[in-house]
């Protein structure tokens, strides 16, 4: 309830329209013709166009990097299910061999390692215990701060930025071979195998 959506970044100053619509039953239906309306910047704010323009390029990136960082997050969870699953089916199957059983778990870790950098060690956190700052962390903590202000990103905010972007690289990567390469592999293997139909996707 009280956590930091998905917004939008500030508009800067400029003219608009805007149209007002309703969805009912999948049906679009406008209830208005578009108004035109002028955004200002507050001449008491000190802000010069430099600094709106400046503002809006480090929010369009930073909210780019929060949706991918959330995206990853999501597909993570599900690749997480979907091994839980083989991991299943593969105990039902006595024709498996030990070294797809180590795979299965070696990638079950690999994910489980890639949700506690994303989203941080929740099993840590609820034991109070200290743990490493998760990179959704950072770019969430930077989009709450700037809530506040319609200035110029800070110098911190610009070091926390990088950081993420150059923590979550790695990240992503590593779940894109596990969910395009390595999890298919392992269950295709599972229905060569015949192994039970929870596996098999």
């Amino acid at each position: 309830m009280f956590g930091d959506p998905l917004t939008g970044p500030f508009v800067q100053p400029g003219e608009y329209r805007v149209t007002l619509s309703q969805r009912v039953g999948g049906v679009v239906t406008d209830l208005s013709a578009p108004a035109a309306f002028k955004v200002v910047a507050d001449p008491q704010s000190g802000l010069t166009t430099a600094d709106c323009t400046a503002r809006w390029q480090f929010d369009e990136k930073l909210q780019a990097l929060r949706r991918d960082i959330g995206g990853s997050i999501e597909q993570a969870s599900v690749a997480t299910t979907r091994v839980k699953a083989v991991t299943k089916a593969l105990d039902a199957t006595p024709a498996a061999p030990r070294a797809l059983h180590d795979r299965v778990r070696a990638l079950e870790r690999q994910l489980d390692g890639i949700l506690v950098a994303l989203r941080g060690d929740r099993t840590l956190g609820s034991r109070s215990g200290p743990q490493p700052i998760a990179i959704s962390e950072r770019v969430n903590t930077i989009s709450a701060e700037l809530r506040s202000t319609l200035g110029r990103p800070t110098q911190t905010h610009e070091e926390q930025y990088q950081i993420a972007l150059d923590l979550f690289g790695p990240q992503r990567s590593a779940l894109r071979q596990a969910i395009d390469v390595d999890l298919p592999a392992i269950e295709r293997e599972l229905e060569r195998l015949g192994a039970p139909y929870a596996a098999r996707h």
